[in-house]
């Protein structure tokens, strides 16, 4: 109604008397700050939901409301609406199982002791509230010592999961990892363009720790050619930001230049990240704007621990799950790059070798 504006409590006294309820069983869900403080103000229990464009007053909105959460699925794990089955509340929770989960299709490998590929992939999911599907590449051989085995899906049974997966489950974004052959990145390229996937987010896997190229050149010009181009977000380490740029790294100011390099030739966002410098772990960020380019840093202490493996792929995954639910990509990297410090952080100890992460640290 045009007389009940958010600065009014007048608006949530009109939706209480709709739904027959009392004011104390009267949930207000709101984003912005002045929206909760009106209701706040006026004896409303408020939960309010994270919002990219309230980010800057999120602190303040979480002092006026109840409860605060990042999305609509959080809702339903809260211990106030779990004991109080009010007439409001039964609503919201009937919406809240009508709501489609987001999904996240991984495209990536297999790895047999669970830290990296397609496993790290599905746990990153999990715990990020969003629905994991995958296609399989290679199955690997491998465990915290290294790699003994791998053996790549054939390319028409490897279109047969793709085809499974998005004429059924279309997802919201995808991940992209380690690709077995040539083949296999042009039946992603087709099905990325025939179904007009927007958020596709692409761990190169190119150059190893040791500085060693483990895509063959012929993958590498068909990953040039139709793979890139349909990508949003690539997701290079250092050796891999200096490979595709053709460049050398000495500082920020040449890192800087690499990722614009990268971003301009294949057209999507760059995150360079820090992981192999010996200084710290900062990751830079260079997104392409309308009138100008987006240039983040994002420092990052090095945090001392050995068991890092599966780093890259979890997070190219957590960032995939936040472009999933509607972060920005500045946003979505925030996020992730502080889920994975709290996953190394968490200093999980398995295997005789480079273990993986804690990928359950926040649960």
């Amino acid at each position: 109604r045009q007389e009940a504006g958010k600065t009014s409590p007048k608006v949530f006294e009109l939706a209480r008397e709709h739904l027959q309820t009392k004011k104390e069983e009267t949930w207000v869900f709101e984003d912005s700050l002045y929206a909760v403080k009106t209701a706040s103000k006026a004896g409303f229990p408020v939960c309010s939901i994270y919002d990219a464009y309230s980010r800057d007053n999120t602190e303040e909105i979480r002092t006026f409301s109840d409860i605060y959460v990042k999305d609509f699925y959080e809702i339903e794990s809260c211990q106030v609406f779990q004991r109080k089955k009010t007439v409001a509340t039964q609503t919201v929770r009937k919406k809240i199982r009508k709501c489609k989960m987001k999904t996240v299709l991984t495209i990536a490998g297999s790895d047999a002791s669970g830290g990296a590929g397609i496993q790290a992939d599905i746990k990153t999911l999990t715990v990020h509230k969003v629905y994991a599907t995958s296609c399989i590449t290679a199955l690997t051989a491998q465990n915290t010592k290294g790699i003994t085995g791998i053996m790549p899906v054939p390319p028409d049974f490897f279109e047969k999961q793709m085809d499974s997966v998005f004429s059924d489950i279309k997802p919201d974004a995808v991940k992209i990892g380690m690709i077995a052959s040539k083949e296999q990145v042009e039946i992603i390229a087709k099905y990325l363009q025939k179904y007009s996937i927007k958020q596709v987010v692409a761990d190169p896997v190119m150059i190893s720790t040791s500085g060693t190229i483990l895509v063959e050149e012929e993958v590498r010009e068909v990953l040039y050619e139709k793979l890139f181009p349909n990508i949003s977000l690539l997701t290079p380490n250092l050796p891999e930001t200096e490979f595709l740029s053709g460049g050398k790294i000495t500082d920020r100011k040449t890192r800087e230049k690499a990722a614009e390099i990268i971003a301009k030739r294949w057209n999507c966002a760059v995150l360079s990240k820090g992981g192999h410098s010996e200084q710290n772990a900062d990751d830079f960020l260079y997104e392409k704007a309308f009138k100008c380019p987006k240039k983040v840093w994002y420092p990052a202490c090095r945090i001392d621990n050995p068991n890092t493996h599966g780093t890259g792929c979890t997070l190219s995954s957590a960032i995939a799950a936040n472009l999933a639910k509607g972060f920005s990509i500045e946003e979505s990297v925030k996020e992730a790059k502080d889920y994975i410090s709290g996953a190394i952080g968490a200093m999980l100890n398995l295997g005789q070798g480079n273990g993986p992460l804690d990928h359950m640290w926040d649960l």
